[in-house]
């Protein structure tokens, strides 16, 4: 225990930050954490309270209880598997603590339990929020107890213990039996693809109940036979534990909830004691194909050509050919409107779009009006999210002095990153405009000029004046205190807070934009055609704005951590 708590403390000693981050940082990450708290984290758990709320009442005018809570928790936990098995592998596996971890007298049960904790304290702040969510939703429809109070309040901190538990025992068993494996990117990709095929399956699995028709989901989860809900009874037997505990069930089933979480972790646990050194040490003892890092490559295949677009070259072939790069930074793209798609196909002729498009089609000025805030939002929430240009000086790590110590100027290497996510950006959000348009021509009866030619002119003007305002936001923030320590490219997007500030700045500025839009729209009735020219002066103005200060102050701040 003693060796557990230690290897504890020290893993959690080394996400903190350096003195030197400290110094740059000051004030920034206290303000900038409240606003993520504020903007994001509580509003996601308040989104998700609603939800189970809502659910949970639904079911229950169907004779049912707990499985609205138990759906939201389960599609909670298959997030937490989709998303932990890449982190745990890396965290076990490919961490650069491993070479000093191995010599010396520990068992693999202690290494891999304390790095388990560890995952688990440090991935997981976000679903403890969510989870608290769902409990609290569920016990606003259903009612307060003692035992539900208590119950829940464990849940909080104990459901996520399973499917990180699974995430464990995958990567044990996969990295034991693949001894071909020679290097992390090969990883990175089969997980990379793992994920994403299971990301389809889970969004198929779903949203198949009842055509995702509200009414007739509630209907079938209240019955016996859902298909969806008893399988994810039987992966995450927790969830139903707990839930009836919290229901009211009696302390019996909450200790069976905590036996479940015991019983999974002891087999997790065991498998790592005879197969953790063996997986571990192949990965240790095998040197990678690639003796040269993907910057490295790119670097060498960037000289004697034009200095802006060596640079801009580079910047491509790093997030092209990084996996973990391409997966979160561009992948990430094009993943969210296949879910879209996914949907609409299931619902039919009766999708969510079909309401608000009929208006639409026929020139309605408001209903355009209300399209173009959407478009705004959703090219400034996209942008951000993808982390493109939030991590553009983190990205660099190692190669930090590389940037200074080449004769080229700050200003050029931060156009050229901030041209890089512009262009992928950028081409992404005028291919979701030409996909829209698309869509609104199949089911179009009669062809209006204004809504398939201007309109969607007005969208891709505004889509890329919010690219550019966004990615110069975000290479401004990753400036100010860029993670540039970190022993793989996972670890320089998952401990890299900017990100998540970036979007915290940008839903609060995309939720003034369209609050004042539909206040002016619905309650002034101001002319659409002002609204929407006032858009695009506003976002010129900001990205304007957002450039220089990038230019001057992000330089100003580069030249400042070098020194």
């Amino acid at each position: 225990m003693s060796n557990f708590l230690t290897l504890l403390k020290t893993f959690i000693k080394t996400t903190e930050l350096t003195s030197a981050e400290k110094k740059r940082s000051k004030h920034f990450y206290k303000i900038m954490g409240t606003a993520v708290v504020l903007l994001i984290m509580i509003p996601a758990g308040l989104l998700v309270g609603i939800i189970t709320y809502a659910l949970t009442l639904g079911v229950m005018s169907y004779g049912g209880t707990t499985q609205g809570a138990n759906v939201i928790l389960h599609i909670i936990s298959i997030l937490s598997v989709i998303f932990g098995i890449n982190v745990i592998i890396n965290i076990f596996y490919f961490s650069n603590d491993i070479e000093n971890l191995i010599p010396l007298p520990l068992k693999p049960r202690e290494i891999v339990s304390a790095k388990f904790a560890y995952s688990l304290l440090s991935e997981n702040i976000m679903e403890f929020i969510l989870i608290l969510g769902a409990c609290a939703g569920f016990m606003c429809a259903h009612g307060f107890s003692a035992t539900g109070i208590v119950a829940s309040l464990i849940g909080i901190l104990t459901v996520p213990i399973i499917p990180l538990a699974y995430c464990g025992i995958i990567a044990v068993i996969f990295m034991y039996f693949t001894h071909s494996v020679k290097n992390r990117d090969f990883l990175n990709k089969i997980t990379g693809i793992g994920t994403a095929v299971l990301i389809v399956g889970s969004l198929v699995a779903l949203v198949s109940v009842s055509g995702f028709n509200p009414e007739a989901i509630v209907s079938s989860l209240a019955s016996a036979d859902n298909g969806f809900l008893n399988v994810m009874n039987i992966i995450f037997p927790h969830i139903p534990l707990m839930m009836d505990s919290i229901a009211g069930d009696g302390a019996c089933l909450l200790i069976l909830y905590l036996l479940a979480n015991v019983v999974v972790v002891a087999i997790f646990l065991f498998l790592a004691s005879k197969m953790y050194i063996k997986g571990v040490s192949d990965i240790n003892t095998t040197k990678s194909k690639r003796s040269k890092s993907i910057a490295g490559q790119a670097i060498e295949k960037s000289v004697q050509k034009d200095i802006f677009a060596s640079y801009l070259k580079k910047e491509f072939l790093v997030l092209f050919r990084t996996p973990p790069f391409f997966m979160d930074c561009i992948a990430i793209n094009l993943l969210w409107p296949v879910f879209m798609a996914v949907i609409m196909i299931l619902q039919g002729s009766t999708n969510f779009l079909s309401g608000v498009l009929t208006p639409y089609l026929a020139g309605d000025r408001k209903s355009i009006t209300i399209i173009t805030v959407s478009a705004v939002v959703i090219s400034a929430l996209v942008t951000a999210i993808n982390s493109i240009a939030s991590s553009s000086i983190s990205r660099e790590g190692k190669h930090f002095q590389f940037m200074r110590y080449i004769p080229v100027g700050l200003r050029t290497q931060i156009n050229a990153k901030a041209l890089a996510s512009i262009i992928i950006s950028g081409s992404v959000m005028v291919l979701y405009v030409i996909a829209f348009n698309v869509y609104c021509a199949i089911l179009a009866t009669t062809f209006n000029p204004f809504v398939f030619i201007v309109t969607p002119l007005i969208h891709i003007a505004l889509s890329l004046i919010c690219v550019v305002f966004v990615t110069y936001l975000g290479i401004f923030l990753d400036t100010i205190n860029p993670k540039l320590v970190w022993d793989d490219e996972i670890n320089a997007l998952r401990g890299n807070y900017n990100t998540v500030i970036n979007a915290a700045i940008i839903i609060a500025i995309t939720a003034a934009i369209c609050t004042i839009s539909l206040v002016l729209l619905w309650i002034f009735s101001v002319e659409p055609a002002i609204i929407n020219l006032g858009l695009v002066i506003v976002m010129c103005v900001l990205a304007v704005a957002a450039q220089k200060v990038c230019l001057k102050k992000g330089v100003a701040n580069l030249e400042q951590i070098e020194s």
